[in-house]
């Protein structure tokens, strides 16, 4: 069985004062054009979506959710459940449709850094319930 998304680990250091984390793979920023952030609260559901033409890397920044993904070409399905102090990168490819659910007790902060600037005109995207 092949992999739906690809996840990458981030590199952390750690500091009297704190953490950093940082990006070390060069395609993330290479290929990125746009990036938003997305907050929820406890059982909500973000997502729920598909594009045909947008890639997307997702970073959890705060927060515990569930991610349930499959992929529309093979009906493969994965669903994990995606913490914080993970630190991992998430890259959905077009036709990967996604869901993140809250199942934490805080807000979840999510960001997102997309393949090509949003257009309300024409948003590539497509609903697909998953969660």
């Amino acid at each position: 069985m092949t992999k739906i998304i690809r996840k990458i680990k981030l590199r952390q250091y750690q500091f009297e004062n704190g953490t950093l984390v940082e990006n070390t793979f060069k395609k993330i920023v290479q290929e990125s054009k746009h990036f938003f952030v997305s907050k929820f609260d406890p059982r909500v559901v973000r997502g729920n979506h598909y594009h045909r033409r947008k890639s997307e890397w997702f970073y959890l920044i705060q927060g515990t959710c569930k991610v349930c993904v499959i992929d529309l070409k093979t009906k493969q399905k994965e669903e994990f459940i995606l913490k914080d102090r993970q630190n991992l990168m998430l890259n959905f490819k077009p036709n990967i449709a996604h869901a993140f659910k809250n199942v934490g007790k805080n807000e979840t902060i999510l960001l997102a850094l997309v393949n090509e600037v949003h257009d309300q005109n024409d948003p590539d995207t497509y609903r697909y319930k998953l969660l």
